[in-house]
């Protein structure tokens, strides 16, 4: 082969195809080096905030629901207070008009 070939294969679309390859290479290089760790890091913080919610939500209903027995439990005890005392009052009431 003569130069002229040589500097026309070097500077045609050999060396453009090489050039893309290169750089294909440090793409994928600088993705799985910088993005990819990036991402793993972003998705596994969000991972243990959504946990952290979770547990939080789920002692927070605990409290919730042992607040709302506590509040029905009082409300029977008055709603029998109450009873009793509309019982007195019906008594007390026959025996004043007798």
């Amino acid at each position: 082969m003569d130069d002229a070939s040589i500097v026309s294969l070097l500077t045609g679309p050999f060396s453009s195809l090489l050039l893309l390859a290169g750089m294909g290479l440090g793409a994928v290089r600088f993705f799985s080096g910088t993005v990819v760790p990036a991402v793993s890091r972003w998705v596994d913080q969000h991972l243990t905030q959504n946990a952290t919610m979770i547990a939080e939500h789920r002692a927070d209903r605990e409290a919730w629901l042992l607040q709302v027995k506590e509040c029905a439990e009082q409300g029977n005890r008055i709603e029998k207070k109450i009873g009793g005392l509309y019982a007195r009052l019906d008594s007390l009431q026959g025996r004043t008009l007798q």
